[in-house]
């Protein structure tokens, strides 16, 4: 990533932020340690996915990382002290990187990976709606081999994205795979030269934030819930949200835009 411009309020030596237009662009920066993750990179993340949900003029979110690695994982040196300390509890308001609870984006977050992509990083980038993989990416999920397991939420959500049996395959061995496997078990989503990955990710950002956000943010509510509680539960919530979106102006737009064969500007209202 270049020409980073570090935001105010978060804790720049380990995480950077950059707005461009409508995008945050978060980036776990300690690449002397592979972007190993400390206590304070989880909190200087909890205030980034804070500022990046609370500002309605950001519409979607790349997580990424600096130097030659995406991210290694935790910092094994500092996780025994990290969990028994509580710092990787959140309350009502703090924003849980993993989304596993407090509060929890209800924006899109899209990961973009590259070199090794393994443990809590992957964990982080599972958290989000998609991953986008530069070749010759490694992932894995060695925790097991680590004497614990993936409780940053790889362990449910492995699942949900290639199947159990893959899921297991992977998480009960340990075993790494490369960005080809990965793609196609559905780990990732799309997998690109390493030289484009910064651009396409971007790309891909721009696109959902031209969209209308309340339909952006509808999608992702009951996409979730279907996920997590299944069909019918996420059935149930759709003719309030279908109430909701119908008679906003952002609708109107898409209606006109359509019948004027041009791109909808909207404004989330």
């Amino acid at each position: 990533m270049s020409e980073t411009t570090i935001e105010a309020g978060v804790q720049a030596s380990t995480v950077k932020t950059e707005v461009r237009g409508n995008v945050l662009l978060i980036g776990l920066n300690r690449p002397n340690k592979k972007n190993a993750l400390t206590g304070e990179m989880f909190e200087a993340l909890a205030e980034a996915y804070k500022r990046y949900d609370s500002d309605d003029s950001l519409r979607c979110a790349v997580l990424y990382g600096e130097g030659g690695v995406y991210c290694a994982g935790a910092d094994l040196t500092q996780l025994k002290e990290l969990v028994e300390g509580g710092g990787l509890v959140y309350g009502e308001g703090e924003y849980d990187p993993f989304g596993l609870e407090g509060a929890r984006l209800s924006k899109p977050l899209i990961a973009a990976v590259h070199g090794m992509c393994f443990a809590g990083g992957l964990e982080l980038a599972l958290a989000g709606e998609f991953i986008v993989a530069a070749e010759g990416t490694l992932f894995g999920q060695p925790e097991v081999l680590r004497g614990v397991f993936a409780f940053g939420g790889g362990a449910a959500r492995w699942a949900e994205s290639v199947g159990y049996a893959n899921a297991q395959r992977y998480l009960l061995t340990g075993h790494h795979l490369d960005a080809k496997e990965a793609y196609r078990i559905g780990l990732v989503q799309e997998v690109v030269p390493a030289e484009k990955l910064f651009d396409r990710a971007l790309q891909l950002a721009d696109e959902i934030a031209a969209a209308a956000p309340m339909g952006v943010r509808h999608s992702l509510t009951v996409s979730r819930r279907a996920a997590e509680a299944g069909l019918r539960a996420a059935f149930d919530i759709v003719p309030q949200l279908r109430a909701e979106v119908v008679g906003t102006s952002d609708a109107a737009e898409g209606v006109a835009s359509f019948k004027e064969r041009r791109a909808g500007v909207y404004t989330g209202r």
